[in-house]
């Protein structure tokens, strides 16, 4: 008797063989790539590539299978520099740094002069003149130094003294502090009585509570001033 798989065994069938399968845009042939063919296809391509360094490796075609450093063309050029290894290609390598660098790794074999390396003669004068201006005798610097910790300390003496004179005068400063704290506090509390008296009066006329900002509220408030104000000349003159 012969079976034949069903349709969900040739779905899966069908997934597990395209799970092997490699696709990448950039390749036209959609089918598995081995090794070789995806070493030749990539870009650029590594054998044209190795071809390249040989080339500007500088070594003979018959020694080339003897070099066994797999360095790039670049790290061999400097193992065994040439003349034309030195050659200046950029204007950061005409700087004093990087020419002491230059000879300090490779001698006189870089083409370096070495007494260019060192400091120009007109440069080494104005340093000098430079030094003649700014220094100074000894005593005279002690002299000065002294002179700026005597002035140093008395500013501090000066700051103390001042400091200890103020700290007998704080317990009146807290005396005095306190004292209109609660002239303050006293002040609010009849503001703020006064305020809802003239709410609570502004509420028995209208029948409502008025906003402060009304022209209402601000018209009766000075009423009642008014009225205050006679009533204590009154009493007064009485």
């Amino acid at each position: 008797m012969i079976l034949f798989p069903t349709t969900e065994a040739r779905t899966a069938l069908l997934i597990v063989s395209r799970r092997f399968k490699k696709y990448y845009r950039s390749w036209r042939v959609p089918y598995s790539l081995d090794d070789a063919q995806t070493l030749s296809r990539s870009e650029p391509n590594p054998y044209e590539r190795w071809n390249e360094e040989w080339k500007e490796s500088n070594i003979p075609k018959e020694l080339q299978p003897f070099d066994i450093t797999f360095l790039p063309g670049y790290l061999k050029a400097r193992s065994r520099p040439s003349t034309s290894f030195f050659a200046v290609r950029s204007l950061s390598e005409t700087t004093l740094d990087y020419r002491r660098k230059l000879f300090g790794r490779y001698g006189l074999a870089s083409g370096v002069d070495p007494s260019s390396l060192l400091f120009d003669s007109r440069s080494v004068e104005f340093e000098k003149l430079i030094e003649s201006q700014n220094e100074k005798p000894v005593d005279e610097v002690l002299n000065q130094r002294k002179t700026e910790k005597a002035a140093e300390r008395q500013k501090t003496e000066e700051l103390m003294r001042t400091i200890q004179k103020n700290m007998q005068k704080m317990p009146e400063y807290i005396e005095k502090h306190l004292t209109q704290k609660l002239k303050q506090s006293r002040q609010n509390e009849l503001q703020a009585a006064k305020q809802k008296r003239i709410m609570e009066e502004a509420r028995d006329r209208f029948g409502y509570y008025l906003s402060p900002h009304d022209p209402k509220f601000k018209k009766l408030r000075e009423e009642i001033e008014e009225r205050e104000k006679l009533e204590r000349k009154r009493s007064k003159g009485k």
